[in-house]
């Protein structure tokens, strides 16, 4: 430990100093009794002794040469040090031992680190004028011990602020790196388990847990542990205000436990007596006022916790809540790509669905628009062979927006191509499609619907409305209003949609549309409305080209909209009867 605490080189001048100046021989030595460096040694006649390689260990405070003889050991045990020089071992060099070593008595002084021995420092006589272990006089054994002594004290004295600095630069490194999962992109469960396992190191605690607060429950729930059992971590749900230690917590006060075996504020004493908890201290998450969780750290035996410690776990439970609100953005942000990711897809469903060609018909030609306010619609528009054999358009508005209107659209029109191949007419479709609405959505689910049908060799429309925008009829540069119709659909069980006929002439436009279309509005919200629609119609109308003529309506409406968001959907459907 002695070795990893203080720097080689630093250790190695202050032992080399303190030889040069002392006149004496000195060496270093790790907790384990292990040689880390020593002085250098002046040759004299018949050669001098090194310091041993390694001291054996026989006890806590006692230690012996590792090539030393019972005689020395005896001789060792037997010295009393003077009252003067006796210390307390947190100060380093509280008990001294005599070591001999190929004739070189050796006073061994120990380094502590708080209550752990990290390592020892060995003092012997210059080489000038060797302490030999049954000659030394008492004036001499003094002098050496002292120096032991107070080279042991110097050491400690160095290793604890080495020490302290160490805790300080690990207590900045945590908050640091907590604030640093700021930039990262890691998910939430990954940063719970990083805040606690680093906490519970920098605070050299047993154990840590966290747990993340509910508002709508009250409830706080166990997200992550450290140095607890999975049992711990599978415990119900704590109910804020049933348990004071952490409601204070979340009050912004740092509680600490001495006992939480027998503090009466503890929820589950006997889960704590199980895990080996002693004393906690908590501090609560917040983040601007709002209550994220609750971070705790536990120790195996009683602790009376410093106000730097509770310092420490305020800062960590700061940037720790900071960090959980960043990470669950992240997560919020994830979720919501892949949700939008799946709606666009969904989309694409739809559109597939929607965007099928328009049928060859020597006598018509059919165009369509659909342009959806967002990935999903509403909206929908359909061509179809009637059982008859007459060609059909379709276009019709769900209640609603995004996917549940979405879902209920799909529904519609798979009913209504399944009942336009058996019905006997389009009245009919929509009574069967009235049933099926009304059966299969909610009360506040309708759909409307604007439904016709074209015989090319009677030239005659014939049309059914289900409270959807009337039917325009453009004819000789004039524009007709086929307004008749029933409820919208899905809202009374029993309801019978009735057929309407209308001639047809050569030259004649249809444009079926949803409320999207005049209910288009600009920055001034004002709607583009249905007397615009008409004058489009007029101003855009080419008898060669149905789709162009659509294009220039939808031209119109963006141009009266500007930048104004768009609200609803826009689905037009032109029939230009040849």
């Amino acid at each position: 430990m002695l070795r990893e605490m203080l720097d080689m080189s630093l250790l190695e001048d202050f032992v080399e100093g303190l030889a040069r100046a002392a006149g004496l021989r000195l060496a270093a030595y790790d907790g384990l009794g292990r040689l880390i460096c020593e002085s250098a040694a002046r040759p004299a006649a018949g050669g001098q002794a090194a310091a041993p390689r390694e001291l054996a260990l026989a006890s806590q405070s006692t230690v012996h040469a590792a090539a030393g003889h019972a005689a020395a050991m005896s001789a060792t045990a037997s010295i009393s040090t003077p009252p003067a020089l006796h210390h307390g071992a947190d100060e380093g060099g509280g008990h001294v031992v005599m070591v001999a070593f190929e004739g070189v008595t050796f006073v061994a002084a120990p380094v502590h680190l708080d209550d752990r021995r990290i390592g020892f420092v060995a003092v012997a006589d210059g080489p000038d004028s060797a302490l030999r272990s049954r000659q030394t006089e008492a004036s001499d054994l003094s002098r050496i011990v002292v120096a032991a002594r107070w080279a042991a004290r110097l050491l400690s004295g160095w290793c604890r602020r080495e020490a302290r600095a160490h805790a300080a630069a690990e207590e900045l490194a945590l908050v640091g790196d907590i604030a640093e999962l700021l930039t990262g992109d890691e998910d939430l469960q990954k940063i719970l388990d990083h805040i606690v396992a680093d906490t519970a190191r920098v605070m050299r605690a047993k154990a840590a847990s966290l747990r993340l607060y509910n508002p709508r429950t009250d409830e706080l729930e166990m997200r992550a542990i450290f140095g607890l059992s999975p049992e711990y971590l599978n415990r119900s749900r704590i109910v804020r205000a049933d348990n004071r230690i952490d409601d204070e917590a979340l009050s912004g006060t740092i509680v600490a436990v001495d006992d939480m075996q027998s503090d009466p504020r503890t929820q589950y004493p006997e889960e704590a007596r199980r895990e080996g908890l002693f004393s906690a201290l908590v501090a609560g998450m917040s983040y601007r006022g709002r209550p994220i969780g609750v971070l705790r750290v536990y120790t195996g035996a009683r602790q009376r916790f410093r106000s730097a410690q509770r310092n420490l776990l305020r800062a960590v439970a700061s940037q720790a809540a900071t960090a959980i609100v960043h990470a669950q953005l992240i997560d919020e942000r994830l979720r919501r790509a892949e949700l939008e990711r799946q709606v666009k897809l969904a989309g694409q469903v739809q559109a597939r669905m929607i965007r099928t060609s328009a049928p060859r018909h020597p006598r018509i030609d059919a165009a369509w628009i659909f342009e959806p306010s967002q990935h999903v619609s509403g909206d929908f528009c359909d061509f179809l062979t009637l059982a008859d054999g007459r060609f059909a358009a379709a276009v019709a508005d769900v209640a609603g927006k995004g996917v549940p209107a979405s879902l209920l659209m799909g529904s519609v029109r798979g009913a209504l191509r399944a009942s336009a191949r058996y019905a006997a007419s389009i009245g009919e479709i929509l009574t069967r499609l009235n049933t099926h609405v009304y059966t299969e959505t909610a009360p506040h689910e309708f759909v409307t619907m604007l439904l016709c049908a074209i015989d090319d060799d009677a030239r005659t429309l014939t049309y059914c409305s289900a409270g959807h925008e009337p039917l325009l009829l453009m004819r000789g540069g004039e524009v007709r209003l086929l307004d008749e119709g029933g409820l919208v659909l899905g809202i009374e069980p029993n309801e019978v949609y009735q057929a309407h006929a209308v001639p047809l002439e050569r030259g004649d436009f249809l444009l079926l549309c949803t409320d999207g279309v005049n209910e288009a509005m600009n920055f001034n919200q004002e709607l583009f409305g249905r007397d615009r629609l008409i004058h489009a119609m007029k101003s855009y109308r080419n008898a060669n080209d149905t789709y162009q003529t659509l294009k220039n309506i939808v031209w119109d409406i963006r141009r009266f909209a500007g930048l104004a968001e768009r609200s609803d959907d826009l689905t037009l459907v032109g029939l230009s009867i040849r």
